[in-house]
């Protein structure tokens, strides 16, 4: 019998029966690894950054598109992949896909101009571009709907794992090898988490056999909802900015504005990359403890959000800070607005997560473009001094997008979270 059968049919319909601990390896860690190199993906570019600048001769603005590449086709895949996930179901999806993502990689250590990668950028976002959501979908069709902020923040902590790899230990493989055989050797890695979620992951027996018109007219009828766009709202920018910086900024504003040499940023990226992981599970389980108190997971989220801000706030204005600490409290806090991706799931059923989630992903990652290659148009508004830009472009660049975030906390204030859930 086929191996990808036989969980579903020990399984009940729901998806429950099988124990925790099995679901944990067959399902959870197949997804949650790809999950790892999606991460490791959008992040790398904030340690190869000196590198790419150098051999290939490239401004910040520049940087900021190769970069941003990644979550414009990431975020143009959303869409489809949310019918496909819940047409097809997430093994079927995700597995595939990453070989897309295999095939950028690649092409980005083979390539020579913007162009290629751009081009080589935009392959790893689509290929990647269902990690997460696919593994939300995942936990969603074989665990309760009241452990998912859990198993989200399982996943999203294997993720921080993933920005860990991308941060000292790639600074260290870089003595022994250029940032295009670390393209090589990830392309490697992807193919193998491509093959143990097509042979690992069980097929979950569970099918939707509607037509894909009517999906896609109910991705249609999310975008007109006023009850999807207050829970995507009082976060989005804020989710945006976390991923535009962590991915590409934070390590520029280390170097330029905290003056760190190249060593150092990779140890303190690496420290915010484990403070990632800790706020990732300290979040899903402050979620998980305090429903039982009747406390709502937005609670959680936009008060984490609020601390995210006063961090930037920080980088903004302070001077002399500890940049271990500034790093530290933007991941940690920063991963408040990932516990949005649980809060939207669990407000719909079962077979509707894969395209709310990501037409949630659409938003975010959309917006995560912008973010990210506008703040690299601020900051090539000021030339270089001594190889580095002033400190007056990234004041400037995050005090934006600083101010953008406010409307959000707001809106949030307007939900009257503190109050209790009977």
């Amino acid at each position: 019998m086929d191996n990808t059968h036989t969980a579903g049919t020990q399984a009940d319909a729901g998806g429950k029966g099988a124990s925790f601990a099995a679901l944990l390896g067959k399902v959870l860690l197949p997804f949650a690894l790809a999950h790892f190199v999606s991460y490791l993906y959008r992040v790398i570019n904030a340690v190869v950054y000196p590198d790419l600048a150098r051999d290939l001769g490239l401004a910040a603005d520049s940087i900021g598109l190769l970069t941003s590449a990644y979550f414009l086709t990431f975020a143009a895949a959303q869409l489809p992949i949310g019918v496909a996930l819940d047409r097809y179901g997430p093994r079927r999806v995700q597995a595939p896909m990453l070989l897309v993502a295999a095939a950028g990689a690649l092409l980005f250590a083979q390539a020579h101009s913007v162009a290629e990668l751009v081009l080589a950028r935009g392959m790893i976002g689509l290929g990647v571009a269902g990690s997460l959501m696919a593994a939300i979908k995942a936990c969603s069709l074989w665990l309760p709907p009241e452990r998912l902020p859990l198993a989200t923040a399982l996943l999203l902590s294997v993720g921080g794992m993933g920005a860990m790899a991308s941060t000292a230990p790639l600074q260290a493989a870089l003595h022994y090898t250029q940032w295009r055989g670390a393209f090589t050797a990830l392309a490697i890695g992807t193919v193998l988490v491509s093959a143990a979620i097509f042979f690992v992951v069980p097929e979950h027996r569970s099918k939707q056999n509607s037509r894909l018109a009517d999906m896609a007219a109910a991705v249609k009828g999310l975008y007109t909802s006023w009850s999807f766009w207050r829970l995507a709202l009082y976060s989005i920018v804020a989710h945006a900015t976390y991923m535009a910086v962590q991915s590409l900024w934070m390590g520029a504003w280390l170097r330029d504005m905290a003056q760190l040499g190249r060593a150092e940023v990779a140890n303190v990226l690496l420290v915010g990359a484990m403070a990632m992981v800790a706020g990732s599970l300290f979040f899903g389980w402050l979620i998980d403890y305090l429903r039982q108190f009747g406390v709502k997971p937005l609670l959680v989220c936009g008060g984490g959000i609020w601390l995210f801000v006063l961090v930037q706030m920080l980088m903004v204005g302070a001077t002399g800070l500890n940049p271990y600490v500034i790093a530290a409290g933007f991941s940690f806090f920063g991963t408040a607005t990932t516990m949005n991706y649980a809060i939207v799931a669990q407000s719909v059923p079962a077979h509707l997560t894969g395209r709310v989630s990501t037409s949630f992903n659409l938003l975010v990652f959309l917006l995560a473009f912008v973010v990210q290659w506008g703040m690299g148009g601020i900051i090539n508004q000021w030339p270089q001094q001594h190889g580095a830009y002033p400190a007056q472009a990234y004041q400037y660049a995050f005090g934006i997008i600083v101010a953008l975030q406010l409307p959000g906390l707001l809106l949030w204030l307007s939900f009257k979270p503190w109050r209790r859930v009977a």
